[in-house]
């Protein structure tokens, strides 16, 4: 296929957990609506895709997905490393953003096939970057072309991240002993909320450099695309479009609801005979259970606990007498290069005798989880998630009410919007922040749940009369959730809104540039001086 006809754009994603979904799917969406797209990613994160997608070389609907390393020779690094490694060494940072530049010529270049092994396409307008990849924005201005971030957490958090400039310079944060009761009020769209449940990089003063730069970097991008949908973040969206959107600082000429960016089979009910059919061995327990009545475990595949708190869990999910259907994971302190043999022996961190006393209504399982089709399955009456935002999009658009235990990142914000905005979730509260004595001025521990808390919240959410209301607020959600993709659906509409600037910006260019060559033509023979290809016709 011809593709110097065709927009091109330039997509740097990163590889922390949680953000391949989004950025995978993103790019499907892309290459589908006749939009060239190069990956361009560090060398480790590359090979990962590549395993993803099945390949290097593919294309979807005829238009190729190029995937490229940026060479950068640190495939031994784990994601986090490598992020810190460019953070912290100004000059390793430096040399990554050239690797980009280089690499958005080449595929540009009419010689694109020898320099990069791509077929020839036009330069990229723009490059597409993550929230984690703000370096990006450098390489974008060195050439000249725009910068678009796709934020793949909720539009809450991105509300948040730009104000946090301002409430660093405000002294709200980082928090000390004596404003750990703070309550954060005047985020546009966003409820007030205790300073607790704010991100990490909030509270701790030592490790907030680096995000602060990264939110900074939200404000010079040229659009940003959100990974959420019109109904689900209402307030919120409308008031970064109509309040911050416009403002002195903020660069952005569109801030656009594209989500949810999950493959199309979510947004499809799979039939009674698929469901039998399916030899997943967590399907195949579910097939045996009564409808709404397990209950789904999953923390995420970067999240973990203590080895004292999944003893608790155990025991408080031994208490609830419900049925549920455990995705276990080894304790944090086991080491990362060990996780796989540590899942072997999962067995070890739990109860003495649990699998045993649990089995004829218990489920514990170890290994990959097909998580979306374990939501959609019948058996199914609710979810207790760490709040992690594709997990959240996914328990939506299942349909499936949520016992919230947030561990990180942005999920303890998450949980405020599950329980108090959108009303589809209970919350495990565990200890009070407030009443611990904690180390650091700044510093959160984990939330500690005990094993009466859990069982207690567990029938709260599947067999007390609360749970009723919170199945009619996920169900109506759930409607709005596929109206949103859907066809004249508010993020259907939005992305292809975005594909029509980006076909127009490359019409504008062709344009201009096909008149520069009509005005260097009249330049030419106006002087007498005759362009080489006529010279040498002649």
């Amino acid at each position: 296929m011809e593709l110097r006809g065709l927009p091109h754009v330039v997509v740097v994603p990163n590889g922390a957990a949680g953000h391949a979904i989004p950025f995978l799917e993103f790019i499907k969406r892309m290459a589908a609506t006749g939009i060239v797209t190069t990956v361009v990613a560090s060398d480790k994160h590359i090979l990962e895709l590549e395993i993803l997608l099945g390949s290097r070389d593919l294309t979807c609907q005829g238009v190729p997905l190029r995937l490229l390393g940026l060479q950068d020779h640190m495939t031994h690094l784990s994601h986090a490393n490598w992020t810190a490694t460019i953070s912290n060494l100004s000059l390793k940072k430096l040399q990554i953003i050239r690797l980009l530049e280089e690499a958005v010529r080449d595929v540009g270049s009419p010689q694109s096939l020898q320099l990069r092994g791509v077929q020839p396409a036009n330069p990229p307008q723009c490059i597409v970057h993550d929230m984690f990849t703000e370096w990006a924005q450098e390489a974008a201005e060195a050439l000249h072309i725009e910068k678009h971030l796709l934020y793949v957490s909720p539009a809450c958090s991105l509300s948040c991240d730009l104000e946090s400039n301002r409430l660093f310079q405000e002294c709200r944060f980082p928090i000390t002993r004596d404003t750990r009761d703070a309550i954060i009020s005047g985020i546009p769209g966003v409820p007030s909320i205790p300073a607790l449940e704010y991100p990490r990089v909030f509270l701790d003063a030592s490790s907030s450099k680096w995000m602060r730069s990264c939110h900074l970097s939200f404000r010079r991008a040229d659009a940003i695309l959100l990974n959420t949908f019109y109904d689900l973040e209402r307030p919120v969206l409308d008031a970064l479009r109509h309040e911050v959107m416009g403002s002195s600082d903020i660069q952005a000429k569109c801030i656009l609801d594209i989500g949810p960016l999950l493959p199309e089979s979510h947004f499809t009910d799979a039939t009674p005979e698929e469901i039998v059919q399916e030899r997943d061995p967590c399907i195949s327990w579910l097939n045996t259970r009564p409808a709404k009545s397990v209950l789904y475990v999953s923390f995420g595949s970067a999240a973990s606990h203590s080895a004292s708190q999944l003893v608790d869990l155990a025991l408080g999910l031994e208490a609830s007498e419900c049925s549920f259907l455990w995705i276990v994971r080894p304790p944090d302190a086991i080491d990362r290069a060990a996780t796989l043999n540590a899942l072997e022996r999962v067995a070890e961190y739990l109860p003495p005798g649990f699998e045993g006393r649990v089995k004829d209504r218990g489920m514990c399982y170890s290994g990959w989880a097909p998580q979306m089709r374990i939501l959609k399955h019948p058996a199914i009456g609710g979810f207790l998630s760490h709040c992690g935002w594709n997990s959240t999009l996914e328990t939506v658009a299942a349909g499936v009410p949520v016992l919230a235990w947030p561990i990180k990142a942005e999920q303890h914000l998450i949980r405020r919007f599950l329980v108090d905005t959108l009303r589809i979730a209970v919350e495990l509260k565990g200890d009070n922040y407030a009443e611990l004595e904690l180390e650091g001025d700044g510093l959160r521990p984990p939330l500690r749940v005990s094993k009466e808390e859990i069982a207690n919240k567990i029938r709260c959410l599947m067999v007390e009369e609360e749970s009723q209301l919170l199945q009619l607020n996920i169900q109506k959600l759930m409607v709005k959730f596929k109206e949103a993709g859907a066809l004249g659906g508010s993020s259907r509409l939005n992305f292809e809104a975005y594909v029509s600037l980006l076909h127009a910006n490359h019409d504008s260019a062709a344009q201009l540039k096909e008149m520069e060559h009509k005005s260097e033509m009249r330049d030419i023979f106006s002087t007498g001086e005759r362009p080489l290809a006529i010279a040498t016709l002649g």
